[in-house]
């Protein structure tokens, strides 16, 4: 994992919990482990049942010095204990172990937690990969399933923040079509020029969005050039808005499987990051979705 190079963490951070839900895998207590190695966090709460934990940390090496079992019988109740403890300010982050995604998210929505920070919780995918340090930040894929015009708006708004907290201050936003000129028949190009327009007026703010565009002329300057598109910022995208979760599904598993970028995802619109991880995730993605969820807690 490379990120460190590319997006440092700040040096005087004083520390970072992580509480993860039913870390019942021993994949979620290796990745702990490693995070703690390097620093990314200083200590883990682990909820779930306090016997099979003890287990898989014995099996994991999991130091004893740097995690606290929280005993939680079920997934619901390993959930709520991890939304508790983002409410009472005793996590930075939360993670998502061996539950179902539904489950651990959930309690996230509880208005006594107060947990909902924008209107709409969305997810978010840096592809990485590490050989020419070329990435790209995809949404949704992973969560909206097929978002509104105000919808697209707000998940721009939580990418773009994780861009800042990236290092990036004024990132290129490319809303994906499969055309470069609004057209009626193409709902998305409609929403991808109504966002520019925004863009332009100042309703959308701390990014460039261009479009409607595209993937090859949002990411090659070259395709640009060769179908005589004019736009200044064609071939410079660095977030990539989907139209649909379909889109960005597809989109990131095809860079990860056939370009070799590794995916590392967070839920954001939260008050803290919150991490969903999926068991055919490698080490290195669980363990640079850790790191962005440091990253964006720095910012804070």
């Amino acid at each position: 994992m490379n990120l460190d190079q590319c997006f440092p963490l700040k040096e005087h951070h004083a520390g970072f919990t992580l509480a993860v839900a039913y870390p019942h895998d021993i994949e979620s207590l290796l990745t702990v482990k490693e995070a703690l190695h390097r620093g990314i966090i200083s200590k883990a709460l682990l909820c779930g049942d306090k016997a099979i934990i003890r287990e898989k940390a014995k099996e994991a090496k999991l130091p004893s010095n740097a995690f606290e079992i929280i005993h939680c019988p079920s997934m619901e109740e390993a959930a709520d204990q991890v939304a508790r403890l983002a409410f009472e300010k005793k996590a930075h982050a939360l993670m998502k172990g061996l539950l179902d995604t539904s489950i651990f998210l959930k309690p996230l929505l509880k208005k006594e937690y107060d947990l909902k920070k924008e209107s709409l919780l969305s997810h978010a995918m840096l592809l990485y990969r590490e050989k020419d340090d070329r990435f790209y930040l995809v949404s949704d894929g992973g969560m909206v399933i097929a978002p509104t015009l105000e919808q697209k708006k707000t998940i721009l708004h939580n990418t773009v923040e994780l861009a800042h907290a990236m290092g990036l201050s004024n990132p290129v936003a490319v809303p994906l079509t499969a055309k470069e000129k609004p057209y009626e028949k193409m709902p998305a190009t409609m929403d991808a020029e109504s966002l520019r327009l925004m863009n332009v007026a100042g309703e959308i703010q701390g990014c460039r969005v261009s479009g409607p565009m595209q993937f090859d002329v949002a990411v090659s300057k070259e395709s640009a050039t060769k179908k005589g598109v004019k736009d200044p910022l064609a071939g410079q995208a660095e977030i990539l808005l989907c139209p649909c979760i379909e889109v960005g599904n597809v989109l990131v598993k095809s860079l990860t499987y056939l370009a070799d970028f590794v995916n590392f995802g967070l839920v954001l619109g939260a008050k803290i990051p919150v991490i969903v991880v999926s068991r055919s995730d490698g080490e290195e993605g669980k363990l640079g979705s850790i790191y962005l969820a440091r990253l964006l807690t720095e910012k804070e």
